[in-house]
């Protein structure tokens, strides 16, 4: 019998099988479901673990799957869960997963549902970009080269150092600063 955890989303719908589903948005408007939802379902999917390519191709294939059930027509935050719902099974599909795994994405959308739920991240995104800011210019530069937002990858602690004239244990120090700076800079600015 096939695990209920990662079975495939149906819509939800509070109507009968044979009823319907409300509809809030005109038919054929795709592109205004993927415009609202595509960046949520992307950084959901990163957040079990996904690739970036991965997730791209998770994404795409959720939002297809929502097309041919008719899911985007539904409201949005139906959409939205239909969407999390599928990328969540397509991903647990394509890892081959298991009960730890289940259990795992379990508690990844408690996490997403706590921090992310109301809108897909956005505000935890902006204030991180402001707390961001406010560092000072080698504090930034360091996240900069450590995360690989100058570059398409990551520099390792050696170039950092270099980089930024410090030995490798003061990058490690920098760091360290600089993430509990952003973490508390970010929770005082949620809600």
């Amino acid at each position: 019998m096939p695990d209920p955890a990662v079975e495939p989303a149906e819509p939800p719908t509070a109507e009968p099988a044979d009823t319907a589903p409300p509809r809030d948005r005109a038919p054929g408007q795709p592109e205004q479901v993927v415009r609202e939802h595509l960046h949520a379902v992307w950084r959901y999917l990163r957040m079990h673990g996904a690739s970036p390519h991965e997730a791209d191709d998770l994404a795409q294939e959720a939002f297809v799957i929502a097309l041919q059930k008719d899911a985007a027509h539904l409201a949005p935050a139906a959409t939205a869960t239909f969407l999390r719902r599928t990328a969540r099974f397509l991903f647990l599909r394509l890892r081959r997963a298991g009960p730890d795994a289940v259990q795992l994405a379990d508690a990844v959308d408690e996490l997403w549902d706590r921090d992310c739920g109301a809108d897909g991240g956005d505000a935890r995104l902006d204030a991180l970009r402001t707390c961001l800011g406010e560092l000072t210019d080698r504090a930034r530069s360091a996240v900069e080269l450590s995360y690989g937002l100058r570059t398409l990858d990551p520099q390792s602690r050696a170039r950092i150092a270099a980089e930024l004239g410090l030995q490798e244990n003061g990058v490690k120090t920098l760091m360290q600063r600089v993430r509990q700076q952003l973490r508390a800079c970010v929770e005082r600015r949620m809600p």
